[in-house]
C-alpha cells in the first residue's frame, strides 16, 4: 500500500559516534587494515581537526604502497571511507608522502612514484569531503628518466602548493621545484625551476612559504667537495630565484652541517636550524635567520642553540611570534632524551644554556612541535621507559614555563609500541595527535588522540551533538521522489547507508537532498546528516516503498 506520511526526523543528541576516548590505551582509531600503515603526515583540516595520509600496504606486498588520506573532525569522528580514501593505488610503489593544507578544508598531497618505471614526483588535491579533485591516482608533477625523490610541499596560499624535491637530471642530486595552481596546472617551465644545480650533492630539502606565493628552501650542500654545509634560496611566484644564484651560505664551516629545519619568520624571510659537527667531537644544534634579501642577521654560520655533550639531533623548530622553539634529542647523559630552547627575535636565548629537558626516560625520539595558538608551543617525541614506545607531550609558555605534568603527560600507552607521533593544533591551546601502532602485535595500524589546552585526554565518547535544526523527510515511505530538507545556511555532508551498515550515498549539500526511488530497492535506509565543521549531527531513515 502507498503510503504519504510526513516524517519528522528524529533528532539524536547522544551516541553520534564522536571517537575521542579518556583512555591513553584505547585512543581513536584512523586505519585499521591489513599489513601495515605508515610514515604518516599531518596538517589541520581548517576546522580544528586533523587529515592524515600515509603509505598503505594493505592491497601489496611489502615493496610495494599507495598513498591513503583519512580527516578526524573536532569530536572524533572518521569523516572519509572507513580505513581512509585512495590517493594512489596504482600498482607501482609510491612512497615519502608529505601534504600541506590548501585552504577550506582541502589539501595537497605528493610523494615519488615509480610507475614509470623510475621515480618521479606526483600529486593530488582532495577537499573536504574526500572528493578527489585531480586525476586518478595523481597527476605528474614532474617526469624524466632519471630519478627525482624526496618530495616536500608547502601552500602557495592560493589553493595551490610548491613542491621541492632532489632530482638526479645533471647525474649528481641537484634541487628544483614547480607550483601547482589549485586546479593542477603547473606554473613554473616543465621539469621545475633550478633552486641550485651547483656541483656535487645538494640532498634534503625543506620548505617554507614566504607569504607572497613564493617559498623560501633550505638544503644541505656538498659544492665545496668535503662535507656537507646549508645553503637557502628564495624562489616567486613566478619561478624565479630571488638570491644569489645556486643560494645564499647559511653555514660554512668545517666538518658537517646537515638535515636543515626551516620555519617563515611573518616577513618573507625564514629561520633555519641544523645538526653541525663543527666541534669536531659530536653534532650540536646551530641556527640562523635569514631576512627576505637573503641576508643573515646573526652571527657568521649561525648562532650555537646546543653545545652539550654528546649529539644532538632531529631537531623541530616553530615561529611563536616573541620567541622561535627549537626541540630535539638529546645524547648529552649518554641515553637519548628530549630537550627544548626558545631563542629571541634576534637569536638570544631565553632559557637556561643548552636548553631544558622535556621527557623524564632514558629513550625518546622523534619529537615534533606546533605552536598552540597563544604564543607557546606543544611539544611531542615517542619515548619509552621499558622494551615499548609510547607517545608523550608536554606544553610550554611564551615565557619557557613548562604547563604540563613534569617528564610530559602520555597521550598513548597501549600494549606493544605507538611511533612517529605527528600532530596539529585543535585550535582552543590543545593538539590532536596522530601515530603509527602496533597495539595488536601484527603490524602497524594508525591511531589519533585529542588533548585539551589543561593536558586532559578529550573524551566525547557519548558526545552530544546540539543543534536546533529540523529535518523532514517527504514523502516517507517513498514510492518516486523524496525530499530530505536542510537548513541551507549551513553547509552539510550526508551519507546514506544500507541496512549492512555500507555508504551508498556520500555528497555535499547546497540544497534539499533528492531521494529517487528508482536509485534503490525496497527496503530501510538511514543517513546522517553532518554540518562540514562537525559540530552538528541529524540522524534518520527513511522506506522505500515502490
Amino acid at each position: 500500500m502507498n503510503k504519504c506520511i510526513t516524517i519528522l526526523l528524529t533528532l539524536f543528541i547522544t551516541n553520534a559516534n564522536a571517537q575521542w576516548n579518556s583512555n591513553t590505551s584505547v585512543n581513536t582509531p584512523v586505519a585499521i587494515a591489513t599489513k601495515g600503515q605508515s610514515n604518516i603526515h599531518t596538517v589541520t583540516d581548517g576546522a580544528k581537526g586533523i587529515i592524515v595520509t600515509w603509505e598503505d600496504n594493505k592491497n601489496n606486498t611489502l615493496t610495494s604502497t599507495d598513498i591513503y588520506a583519512q580527516r578526524i573532525n573536532t569530536n572524533g569522528n572518521a569523516m572519509w571511507t572507513t580505513n581512509g580514501i585512495v590517493i594512489c593505488n596504482d600498482a607501482a610503489m609510491q612512497k615519502s608522502v608529505v601534504i600541506t593544507d590548501a585552504g577550506n578544508g582541502s589539501a595537497i598531497i605528493t610523494w615519488q612514484d615509480n610507475r614509470n618505471g623510475n621515480s618521479d614526483i606526483y600529486a593530488q588535491k582532495i577537499d573536504s569531503s574526500g572528493n578527489v579533485l585531480w586525476a586518478n591516482n595523481g597527476l605528474a608533477v614532474v617526469t624524466k628518466t632519471t630519478t627525482q625523490k624526496n618530495p616536500k610541499i608547502i601552500t602557495d596560499n592560493a589553493g595551490g602548493a610548491i613542491i621541492v624535491w632532489e632530482d638526479s637530471v645533471n647525474l649528481y642530486y641537484d634541487i628544483y621545484a614547480q607550483r601547482l595552481n589549485s586546479a593542477g596546472v603547473a606554473q613554473w617551465p616543465a621539469g621545475g625551476v633550478a633552486i641550485c644545480d651547483a656541483a656535487n650533492l645538494q640532498l634534503n630539502p625543506k620548505i617554507e612559504i614566504d607569504a607572497l606565493g613564493g617559498a623560501i628552501i633550505t638544503w644541505q650542500d656538498k659544492r665545496n667537495g668535503g662535507d656537507y654545509d646549508i645553503f637557502a634560496q628564495r624562489v616567486n611566484a613566478n619561478g624565479v630565484t630571488q638570491w644569489t644564484t645556486n643560494g645564499i651560505v647559511v653555514a660554512l664551516e668545517l666538518k658537517t652541517q646537515h638535515n636543515p629545519r626551516i620555519e617563515p619568520d611573518g616577513a618573507n624571510g625564514a629561520y633555519i636550524a641544523w645538526e653541525d659537527k663543527r666541534s669536531s667531537i659530536d653534532y650540536d644544534i646551530y641556527a640562523q635567520h635569514i631576512n627576505s634579501s637573503g641576508g643573515a642577521t646573526w652571527a657568521s654560520n649561525g648562532v650555537l642553540v646546543c653545545g652539550a655533550t654528546g649529539n644532538q639531533s632531529g631537531t623541530d623548530l616553530k615561529f611563536l611570534g616573541a620567541n622561535i622553539i627549537l626541540a630535539w634529542k638529546d645524547n648529552r647523559s649518554g641515553s637519548n632524551q628530549i630537550f627544548t630552547q626558545l631563542l629571541s627575535n634576534n637569536g638570544t636565548a631565553v632559557m637556561q644554556g643548552n636548553g631544558i629537558l622535556l621527557s623524564n626516560s632514558i629513550k625518546s625520539t622523534n619529537v615534533n612541535t606546533v605552536a598552540d595558538g597563544t604564543g607557546g608551543a606543544i611539544i611531542t617525541w615517542q619515548d619509552s621507559v621499558g622494551s615499548n614506545w609510547n607517545i608523550e607531550a608536554q606544553k610550554i609558555n611564551s615565557v619557557g614555563t613548562l604547563l604540563w605534568n613534569a617528564g610530559g603527560i602520555v597521550v598513548a600507552n597501549a600494549a606493544n609500541n605507538q611511533i612517529n607521533p605527528a600532530h596539529v593544533s585543535d585550535g582552543a591551546g590543545g593538539a590532536i595527535f596522530a601515530w603509527e601502532d602496533n597495539r595488536t602485535g601484527i603490524d602497524y595500524d594508525l591511531y589519533a588522540q585529542r588533548i585539551n589546552s589543561n593536558g586532559t585526554l578529550t573524551s566525547i565518547e557519548n558526545g552530544s551533538f546540539v543543534s536546533s535544526l529540523k529535518s523532514l523527510v517527504y514523502p516517507n515511505p517513498i514510492t518516486n521522489k523524496g525530499i530530505i530538507n536542510v537548513n541551507n545556511t549551513e553547509s552539510w555532508n550526508i551519507k546514506v547507508y544500507n541496512l549492512n551498515g555500507i555508504v551508498i550515498e556520500n555528497k555535499n549539500l547546497i540544497t534539499n537532498y533528492v531521494i529517487n526511488a528508482e536509485d534503490y530497492t525496497n527496503g530501510i535506509y538511514t543517513y546522517k546528516l553532518l554540518s562540514t565543521d562537525g559540530s552538528k549531527l541529524l540522524q534518520g531513515k527513511f522506506i522505500i516503498n515502490q
